[in-house]
């Protein structure tokens, strides 16, 4: 019939139809694969092949004012895992973190933090243990098709003299913290320097990390390079540190705990600074435990403490140098004056003793400072007052910062003598104190990079500096980069005869049989004074409770280093402070005692 439709004309259309809506789904998904998410697909199959390998730029140098160095550089074998690498199932990646925290008997979870921390598909290495030994390395690379996403790299890291060496001056690296992190300084496994000089430069020392773009294989294995932009290396530092002299220091300070500061008294600049008992430098840079890190914080003996500038102790009888300077400048005390030390002075109620059962008998200003007659002292104290005495000891920059480029300097104490307004209450200022504070006693407190300071103002003429720790910064494509030139910081102001008179005093401590005999040294002048700090009441030096000082400087006619030492009750300063500075003072005058030897 006409007008009936073709039931095969049908099927055919249905049937294109359907052709037609499937090809345009194809098509319409090959336009979405291709235009719409290619660029995704892209990059997922070059980070399947592709392996970026940063490369760590080499830290600065610091040296010493001679050019060697004080911390090198060394390659050193870090290992590292690339999360993008590793295995998706957890199952089969913990497996991979449990025989890897096996063969190199790294705890578990701190392998699981490493990788957990940062995103499932970052391609960038993840540092967990820098310092492998060569049998770790043999190990991983034995293991290596069974360690997917675990790699080895070359990185430099910090090598030192020896482990404690200068450890309080120079300080620690190690890898950013989260705190730092947040920062927005620094990315995660970075080294920073975390005390000392690495601290105070690490933005010069840092330098600007490189890195390479490479292809590998399904085994990891390289097959070619892509791209590669060279590490710029960080600056290099030239400090004031003479390494000799630094490495004298520390082997005369062998066995005390205490500090030693050698200082320039030309310029301020800081020869050596020692602090011991020190910690591991090396320690600290790697991976440290828990209680490894607590063994150290909780030790006794307090190992990260900087005694230079963090500690605080009476000066004991240094501190007679700034009463005779008071007296004399002011007109209160005269080198005539004298007085007859029979050991014992009294105040009212109380007695106060010299350091000499029985006394030194009749004794002059020379007299009292070369032998360190307390009672002396005790008397021409009260006529000096103790208003002028603090007044001269803040004009020598004791009770105040040095300015020193170093975190956590305490500020030392000199008290301020104020008259009782009731003398029916208590409070005020009383005539004992006036009597401690003559010898270096009471609240006196001090540091010892506060009497280098000090001592070098005595040798200098008056001339107050900036302790100076860093000359230069150089850069190798831009020369010098930051340089100090030094930092007058104050000017003590005495007659030429006070000065003079307290560079014989101190020179006759030495070289007359004074207190300072010990630090006596054949052809070359030295001057200085000793100090017994009590730091208990009735304490005993020959028990060790007392804190031993020397303050020196040399030669006298034209000084060029101080040196000052501290043991930590150490006993009498003239018997282990003076001796310990005889050693230094020989190794800085090395040359020009040798040759007054052999004359």
């Amino acid at each position: 019939m006409a007008g009936r439709p073709d039931p095969g004309r049908r099927r055919v259309m249905v049937i294109s139809g359907i052709a037609m809506t499937a090809l345009l789904v194809i098509v319409c998904q090959l336009w979405y694969l291709q235009v719409l998410e290619g660029g995704r697909f892209q990059e997922a199959s070059e980070k399947n092949r592709i392996r970026v390998r940063p490369i760590a730029a080499p830290r600065g140098i610091l040296f010493d004012r001679n050019g060697l160095p004080l911390v090198d550089n060394r390659p050193a074998f870090t290992l590292s895992l690339i999360p993008r690498e590793l295995e998706r199932d957890p199952v089969k990646r913990d497996a991979t973190l449990g025989r890897l925290a096996s063969l190199l008997q790294i705890p578990f979870a701190e392998l699981h933090e490493a990788v957990t921390r940062v995103a499932s598909d970052s391609i960038l290495p993840v540092r967990v243990r820098r310092a492998l030994s060569m049998d770790d390395v043999a190990r991983v690379e034995e293991w290596k098709l069974e360690l997917p996403g675990v790699i080895v790299e070359v990185e430099p890291q910090r090598a030192y003299p020896t482990s404690r060496f200068a450890a309080h001056l120079l300080g620690y690296v190690r890898e950013v913290n989260d705190e730092q992190l947040k920062q927005g300084r620094y990315r995660r496994g970075d080294m920073v320097g975390q005390s000392g000089l690495e601290r105070l430069l690490d933005e010069f020392l840092r330098g600007k990390d490189g890195g390479e773009r490479i292809e590998v294989d399904a085994m990891g294995r390289q097959m070619r390079m892509i791209q590669s932009t060279e590490p710029h290396p960080g600056a290099e530092v030239v400090t004031t540190i003479d390494r000799r002299i630094q490495e004298a220091a520390e082997r005369a300070m062998d066995g005390h705990a205490g500090a030693v500061v050698v200082m320039d008294p030309r310029n301020g600049d800081v020869l050596a600074m020692v602090s011991t008992p020190a910690f591991e430098i090396d320690r600290f840079t790697g991976t440290i435990d828990r209680n490894a890190w607590l063994r150290v914080v909780q030790d006794p003996e307090h190992p990260l403490l900087n005694r230079t500038i963090q500690s605080q102790y009476a000066p004991g009888s240094v501190f007679k140098i700034v009463v005779a300077a008071a007296g004399l400048q002011e007109g209160t005390l005269v080198p005539t004056d004298s007085t007859n030390c029979s050991g014992q002075f009294r105040l009212g109620e109380w007695t106060f003793k010299d350091w000499k059962e029985g006394g030194h008998g009749h004794v002059d200003l020379l007299g009292a400072m070369r032998h360190s007659c307390n009672i002396f002292f005790y008397e021409k104290g009260l006529k000096i007052g103790g208003s002028a005495i603090a007044k001269y000891a803040t004009a020598f920059g004791l009770g105040a910062a040095t300015r020193i480029d170093l975190p956590g300097e305490k500020l030392g104490l000199i008290p301020r003598p104020r008259l009782r307004r009731d003398r029916r209450v208590g409070g005020g200022w009383h005539a004992g104190e006036t009597v401690n504070m003559s010898i270096g006693q009471g609240a006196v407190l001090v540091t010892p990079m506060q009497v280098a300071r000090f001592m070098s103002a005595v040798a200098n003429g008056g001339v107050l500096w900036k302790p100076r720790l860093v000359q230069r910064i150089e850069r190798p494509d831009k020369g010098v980069v930051w340089s100090d030139g030094g930092t007058v910081t104050g000017h003590v102001e005495l007659s030429p005869m006070v000065w003079a008179f307290l560079r014989q005093s101190l020179w006759s401590v030495v070289n007359e049989n004074g207190t300072g005999a010990g630090a006596r040294i054949a052809g070359l002048d030295v001057a200085g004074k000793t100090g017994t700090a009590q730091i208990i009441a009735k304490s005993r030096s020959d028990k060790g409770q007392d804190h031993a000082w020397f303050a020196s400087f040399a030669p006298v006619g034209d000084p060029e280093a101080v040196v000052v030492v501290l043991v930590e009750r150490g006993g009498k300063g003239g018997q282990v402070a003076a001796p310990i500075a005889r050693k230094i003072l020989n190794a800085i005058f090395l040359e020009k005692v040798a040759s007054i030897e052999l004359g």
